[in-house]
C-alpha cells in the first residue's frame, strides 16, 4: 500500500491548499471574463504540462542510449510523468470553454474563409483528438516505467519517441496555432516537443541536485558535466529551431505564417521575445559552454532551475499575444499557482519512492 499511495509531506499539502484556492479565485474571475481566464488557464496548463511530458520523452531517450544522466535523474522523471493523469484531468476546462478560447468555434463570429478547415476544426473533433493524445501518452509514460528494465525497452522507446513527436505535433496544432487559425507552421511541434524537454531536464536537474535526498558525494565532477551537456544541447536545440522558424518566416513574408509573428514584434511582447533570447538562450547556453560551470553543483542547479522558469515567458510568448494586447492579467498568475500547487501535490512523495526503489 505504501508503494502505491507514497506518504504526502505537509508542504505539498499546503501548495495544494492554496492552489485550490487560486483556481476558486480563477472561477470567480472567469463569471466576469471567461475569455481573458481560460486563456490563462490554457497558458498555465501548457507550462504545467511541459514538465510532465518531457519527462516521458527523456525517459525514452534514456532507455534508447543509455548514459549516467538518466539514472541520477530518473526518480525526478519517474515523479514528473506520474503528473500526467493529473494534467489530463486539469485539461476539462479548456475543453469545455472550447467555444469561448478559440476563434475558430464559435459559429457565429466564425471567418468564412477558414471553411475549408471545419473539418479538422470543429468542437466535437477537437475533444476526440485531445482524448486520443492523451490515451496515448499516459500509454508511453506507463509502458516505459514498466519496461525500463527489459531488454524490450530500445525497441519501445524508439517507437515511442516517433510516436511522442506526431502526438505533440497534434497537440501542438489544437492548443496553440489554432488559437491563430490562419497562422501555418510546420515547426510548431518539433519546437514544443523539444521546449517540454528542456523544461524537463531543467526541473529534473535542480531537484535532483539540490533535493533534500540528494547525496552530495554522488555529484561527481564527471556526473554534473554530464547533466550539464543535456541541458546545453537542448539550449542549443530549442534556439536553433526558434531562430530557423523567425527566420523561414521573414524570408517568404507570406501572410498565413506573419500573422502570427506581427503581434509578437510590433506590440509591447517584442520585449518578451527580447528577454526570450537573452535569458533564455544566450545567456545560459553561455554558462553551460564553461566546463567548471557545470561541473559545480550551485551553478548547475541554478542554470536548471533558471531554465524551468524561464519557460514561463516561453509558453506565454506561444499563447497570450494573438488574442491580449496587454502583457498580463490578474488571471495568468492566479491560473499558474492554481495548477502549479496541484501539480506538486505528491510530487515529492512519487520522487523519494522511486529514490528508495533504485537503491
Amino acid at each position: 500500500m505504501n508503494r502505491h499511495w507514497p506518504r504526502i509531506s505537509h508542504r505539498e499539502g499546503i501548495a495544494a491548499a492554496i492552489g485550490l484556492l487560486a483556481l476558486a479565485a480563477c472561477l470567480v474571475l472567469g463569471l466576469r471574463a471567461p475569455h481573458q481566464v481560460l486563456l490563462s488557464y490554457l497558458f498555465a496548463w501548457l507550462f504545467w504540462l511541459a514538465p510532465a511530458l518531457g519527462s516521458v520523452g527523456l525517459l525514452m531517450v534514456h532507455a534508447l542510449t543509455g548514459g549516467d544522466w538518466g539514472l541520477a535523474l530518473r526518480p525526478a522523471l519517474l515523479a514528473a510523468s506520474r503528473r500526467l493523469p493529473l494534467m489530463a484531468l486539469l485539461l476539462l476546462p479548456v475543453l469545455i470553454g472550447a467555444k469561448v478560447l478559440f476563434p475558430w468555434a464559435d459559429a457565429q463570429a466564425a471567418d468564412p474563409d477558414l471553411e475549408h478547415q471545419r473539418w479538422w476544426l470543429n468542437v466535437p473533433f477537437f475533444i476526440v483528438r485531445a482524448v486520443v493524445v492523451f490515451a496515448l501518452w499516459l500509454w508511453l509514460a506507463r509502458g516505459i516505467r514498466r519496461r525500463s528494465a527489459w531488454p524490450s525497452a530500445r525497441v519501445f522507446a524508439a517507437g515511442g519517441l516517433v510516436l511522442y513527436a506526431l502526438t505533440v505535433s497534434v497537440a501542438a496544432v489544437d492548443w496553440v496555432m489554432s488559437l491563430v487559425p490562419r497562422w501555418h507552421s510546420t515547426t510548431l511541434g518539433i519546437l514544443l516537443g523539444t521546449a517540454q524537454l528542456l523544461a524537463a531536464a531543467g526541473l529534473a536537474v535542480w531537484i535532483s541536485v539540490t533535493g533534500r535526498n540528494a547525496a552530495p558525494a554522488s555529484w561527481t565532477p564527471r556526473r554534473l558535466n554530464d547533466l550539464g551537456s543535456i541541458l546545453m544541447v537542448l539550449v542549443l536545440a530549442w534556439g536553433y529551431l526558434a531562430f530557423m522558424d523567425y527566420l523561414t518566416v521573414w524570408i517568404a513574408d507570406l501572410p498565413s505564417e506573419t500573422v502570427w509573428y506581427l503581434p509578437r514584434v510590433n506590440t509591447g511582447w517584442r520585449w518578451l521575445g527580447a528577454f526570450l533570447v537573452l535569458f533564455h538562450l544566450a545567456l545560459p547556453f553561455a554558462v553551460l559552454l564553461s566546463r567548471q560551470a557545470r561541473q559545480r553543483a550551485a551553478w548547475l542547479a541554478g542554470v536548471a532551475l533558471w531554465l524551468f522558469i524561464a519557460q514561463i515567458g516561453y509558453v506565454g510568448w506561444l499563447v497570450l499575444p494573438g488574442l491580449r494586447e496587454h502583457a498580463l492579467a490578474w488571471s495568468d498568475p492566479l491560473a499558474w499557482i492554481g495548477i502549479g500547487g496541484l501539480w506538486w501535490l505528491g510530487f515529492g512523495a512519487r520522487r523519494r519512492a522511486a529514490l528508495e526503489a533504485q537503491a
